[in-house]
């Protein structure tokens, strides 16, 4: 029974993306499964607090989440 966990900074998608994940998710592990598998694919999404995630010591909040999706956009 696989089951995956995804966390995610609180505020940064809407429930309808969580929603999308979900089922994408467990989409994927059917086409590499069956059809069979997917009553026991269990996806989880935690969200954390704005402020409390790092990488490399660098603060990840909303702002900076935000500032992202602006440069990428402009690509």
């Amino acid at each position: 029974m696989p089951v995956v966990s995804v966390r995610l900074c609180e505020g940064a998608f809407t429930l309808e993306q969580h929603q999308a994940l979900i089922r994408d998710i467990t989409d994927a592990f059917v086409r590499m499964g069956g059809e069979g598998i997917r009553p026991s694919v269990t996806v989880i999404v935690d969200e954390v607090a704005d402020g409390r995630w790092g990488t490399g010591g660098e603060i990840l909040d909303l702002e900076k989440i935000s500032a992202r999706r602006r440069d990428r956009q402009k690509s």
